[in-house]
């Protein structure tokens, strides 16, 4: 097998991966979203965030797609129990909101990560076509981290005001 083959197979591995990420960011915000509405501008952009999430899904499927592979049923079966469990596991917490801003921020520097490795993965294999799409999804991660990271001062100050309330 040669590098770049090797590199394809790698890479297209790589964008399943990624699919189930985007799988269970979609559930982790789903189970999320409902206890989030006592902050509306976070329940807001977890919103747009749940939606870029199904987007970069869709985009993730049209990239294997082309590449004549598809999804693995067995991660986004995997991701989506995660993602349900992990919903769970902060539900009981009374200071849950900063525990989800807190997950929220770590999970966007991973898929941050996730995403450039992609790129250089889609140059290995030959697939620099690619770039742009996933370019576009690490972008928007970029910003969704960058929103959170700044916001949570207020975030803070928010749950701090609810607890004396």
């Amino acid at each position: 097998m040669n590098d770049v083959k090797r590199a394809m197979d790698v890479y297209l591995n790589g964008l399943r991966n990624q699919h189930a990420v985007e799988t269970q960011a979609i559930g982790t915000i789903q189970n999320e979203l409902p206890r989030m509405e006592a902050y509306p501008d976070l329940h807001a952009k977890m919103k747009a965030d749940h939606e870029r999430s199904v987007t970069q899904a869709a985009r993730l499927d049209d990239l294997l797609a082309k590449h004549g592979s598809k999804k693995s049923l067995l991660k986004e079966a995997v991701t989506g129990t995660v993602a349900t469990v992990a919903g769970f596991a902060h539900a009981a917490a009374g200071d849950e909101v900063l525990k989800n801003v807190l997950a929220a921020i770590g999970f966007k520097a991973y898929e941050i990560s996730s995403y450039k490795v992609l790129i250089t993965l889609a140059d290995a294999s030959g697939a620099s076509d690619d770039k742009s799409v996933l370019e576009q999804s690490m972008k928007e991660e970029q910003e969704m981290g960058d929103w959170l990271g700044s916001h949570l001062p207020s975030f803070v100050q928010g749950y701090l005001a609810q607890k004396s309330a």
